[in-house]
């Protein structure tokens, strides 16, 4: 190589050693951001409060994350209310004639102050939390408002998956499993009325699939894809009918639901037993009973159920149900 041809390397090679040290130092001076906080909505912790801190799930903080404009002063929400996404707290029900089995609705109440009863919040992990706010309440014993999976990170409270829930709020219970590849949040809960000790209490069970970042109100639709029911399951009925002869016929009806892999198992059994208002002390006469084992099955786009309820199979015309 000639000396001219030398001095070329030599001078190639310092820079590119110069370019390689100031890529280092470029690298080292770069700033350290933060990891984006994707959520649907967040609230920022105060400084000094620490993410397992206990105040992080405070009903005041989850309200004012939930649910837009409360008011943390007076637990006041306005009207007509919305959730964090400017979304409106509804729910709607299949229309009389669009589904083989309707329910009864309740009136709504008024709108009141939220308290700390109307928090209903179960753990899924120490940093994440499924959470019912409660807005409105109705009068067969329903309650209903925005339900959210809120995660609490170093930085705040996110907001992951979002829905308006509308179920039993007494003795109410929140959790999530995975039926046929999709997510599913189950709620149960009871209502209870009359002057009796014990009084008459009956529990249901709210079933509400994710679809991406949304719980969603759907109803269950039968093989031929039309609507059967609610996503509204009762554990429990009771119903009466009068006969001829001043004899009255009532109804028993018990579930139980159990979750696997290929779907929700719902165990079914009635009984109808015949009895003499003038005799009460005589027993009642069984008229009749059935048991059925019923699968609802959920997949990317639907909930459906292989057939409907005893319940609607054996109760008789004129025969009225119990409730609140």
């Amino acid at each position: 190589m000639t000396s001219k041809g030398m001095r070329g390397a030599y001078a190639l090679r310092w820079v590119l050693v110069a370019l390689g040290v100031a890529g280092l130092s470029c690298k080292h001076e770069a700033p350290v951001r933060e990891p984006v906080v994707r959520a649907l909505c967040f609230s920022e912790l105060p400084a000094a409060m620490k993410v397992v801190s206990p105040a992080v799930w405070k009903p005041e903080a989850l309200f004012q994350l939930l649910i837009n404009g409360y008011d943390p002063g007076t637990g006041r929400v306005p009207l007509p209310p919305t959730d964090c996404m400017g979304t409106p707290i509804l729910w709607q029900d299949p229309a009389p004639g669009e589904c083989s089995v309707t329910e009864p609705e309740g009136t709504p109440l008024p709108v009141q102050p939220l308290t700390v009863d109307d928090m209903v919040v179960t753990e899924m992990r120490l940093d994440l939390k499924l959470v019912w706010a409660i807005v409105r309440r109705f009068s067969n014993g329903e309650a209903m408002g925005p339900v959210a999976l809120v995660e609490a990170t170093p930085r705040g409270l996110a907001v992951r998956s979002l829905g308006t829930l509308k179920a039993l709020p007494k003795s109410a219970r929140l959790r999530m499993e995975r039926i046929g590849g999709s997510e599913v949040l189950l709620v149960d809960g009871e209502r209870c009325w009359g002057k009796d000790d014990p009084k008459t209490c009956q529990r249901m069970v709210r079933i509400m699939p994710l679809r991406g970042n949304r719980f969603v109100a759907e109803p269950l639709v039968g093989q031929d894809g039309k609507c059967m029911q609610p996503a509204n399951i009762a554990l429990s009925r009771t119903a009466t009918q009068p006969l001829t002869g001043k004899w009255l016929r009532k109804y028993e009806y018990a579930a139980a639901l159990t979750v696997a892999p290929d779907g929700i198992h719902v165990a079914e059994q009635i009984a109808a037993k015949d009895s003499d208002p003038k005799q009460p002390s005589s027993p009642p006469r069984l008229f009749r009973k059935a048991q059925d084992e019923r699968l609802i099955q959920v997949n990317q786009s639907r909930m459906a159920v292989d057939r409907p309820s005893v319940w609607t199979q054996l109760l008789e015309p004129g025969a009225t149900e119990v409730l609140p």
